[in-house]
């Protein structure tokens, strides 16, 4: 069984780690010849600089440069990886997604499907659909046993109407035996429409929301 609870995403953006650290190093570098020239041209002729100190600092930065060098091929190496996950996200469009949200679009025909799980003993639920102005548009009462249920909204008002196209918002009003709330975790089943890749990272927009690929609970196919 899917936990809603249990819900995690990451993303990285900004420069990476071994293109700042060549920079500097390059500043660096620049710096230490720009001194070494200038104690080379004042040196004392009867007491000539050691040069075993400077050949030692000239390997260090032979060093730090290597190593930085192997960094930027790991991040190449981690590009080329990013791009073939980027090839294979294109592989979701079109797919109906479970994701960790209140909100869906009614396209006017098909309503929305919902999920939401009791983890703590619940008395009383009732599960209020509202409009894009925090209208409430429909009301009825939900399943308060324990564990994963589904709330399939046909797209109607309280008297039975349907309503327009848009986005809605599933929010659940529960309390336990002693008449305190508890708040079930609530997911929403959407289509993926497109995939963003501005920042290397896909991000996948799922009817009106917009997540990353951890935050995909489950993948529906059709059959």
């Amino acid at each position: 069984m899917i936990d809603l609870f249990n819900v995690t995403s990451a993303a990285n953006t900004g420069q990476t780690a071994a293109t700042g650290s060549a920079a500097a190093l390059a500043e660096d570098f620049d710096d230490f010849l720009t001194l070494l020239t200038t104690q080379l041209q004042n040196q004392d002729p009867l007491d000539p600089l050691d040069s075993n100190e400077f050949t030692q600092q000239l390997v260090s930065f032979s060093g730090v440069e290597q190593q930085i060098q192997t960094n930027q091929n790991l991040e190449n190496l981690a590009g080329l990886i990013s791009n073939d996950n980027l090839a294979t996200a294109a592989n979701y469009l079109g797919t109906d997604a479970l994701i960790a949200n209140t909100r869906g679009d009614h396209d006017g025909q098909s309503g929305i499907q919902w999920q939401y799980q009791n983890r703590l003993d619940t008395d009383d639920l009732t599960l209020n659909v509202l409009n894009e102005a925090g209208s409430l548009i429909y009301s009825e009462t939900g399943d308060a046993s324990f564990g994963l249920h589904e709330f399939n909204w046909t797209g109607v008002d309280a008297a039975g109407n349907p309503v327009e196209p848009g986005t809605y918002e599933l929010q659940i009003a529960a309390t336990n035996e002693d008449g305190n709330t508890v708040e079930p975790a609530i997911a929403v089943v959407e289509t993926i429409t497109s995939i963003d890749t501005v920042s290397g990272v896909p991000r996948f927009n799922v009817g009106p929301n917009q997540v990353t690929q951890s935050e995909l609970l489950q993948l529906i196919y059709g059959e």
